[in-house]
């Protein structure tokens, strides 16, 4: 993050964007930098749209857009996944084809030799549910992914029919994160 770096060796006084959305439309990362800035005493403004930190008016014009920008991303990801879930429904493949299968003209039909593997990582599964000694097996065996690589975790993970993810996101390294600024700025 060069700009962080530069913000914290005290070597500039404004920022100028031409608008916010080329910096970010997550307003929780909007509003945590701007807070960086206005401790360091550093204005924020941009070309189109009336922003400058600097000035009440100017910070409000700030959060509205931060806010209309964070309204706009989750408006993409809402409209992109009712279409994709409509698309789904009409029997269209939508996104990657999942390993195990192939398109066949607007469906998909049974790879034999990818189906075999998933029920290898399934009988692997069974006898020891950690994925990497599953990835370490497969590789013994010479067994590629697609793409010709080693098996990935990540990638086996998918393969395993009812899988249950141990990992929960709240208590991934973004979650602490952002439970350590909420105590931060509270």
């Amino acid at each position: 993050m060069v700009l962080l770096d530069r913000i914290e060796s005290n070597g500039i006084d404004a920022i100028v964007l031409y608008s916010l959305e080329r910096l970010s439309r997550d307003m929780l990362t909007l509003l945590a930098l701007e807070r960086f800035l206005d401790e360091r005493d550093i204005e924020l403004h941009t070309v189109e749209g009336q922003v400058d930190t600097s000035l009440p008016d100017g910070w409000l014009n700030f959060a509205m857009k931060a806010f209309l920008g964070e309204m706009e991303r989750r408006q993409v990801k809402y409209r992109t996944k009712r279409a994709m879930e409509f698309k789904k429904s009409q029997g269209a493949v939508v996104g990657s084809v999942p390993y195990g299968y192939r398109r066949n003209g607007n469906g998909l039909q049974e790879d034999p030799e990818e189906q075999e593997v998933i029920r290898i990582v399934n009988q692997l599964y069974k006898k020891s549910p950690r994925l990497v000694d599953i990835c370490r097996i497969l590789e013994e065996r010479n067994i590629k992914a697609r793409n010709g690589r080693s098996f990935t975790s990540q990638q086996v993970k998918r393969l395993i029919t009812g899988y249950q993810n141990s990992f929960v996101k709240a208590n991934g390294t973004l979650g602490r994160h952002i439970r350590r600024f909420i105590e931060a700025v509270a």
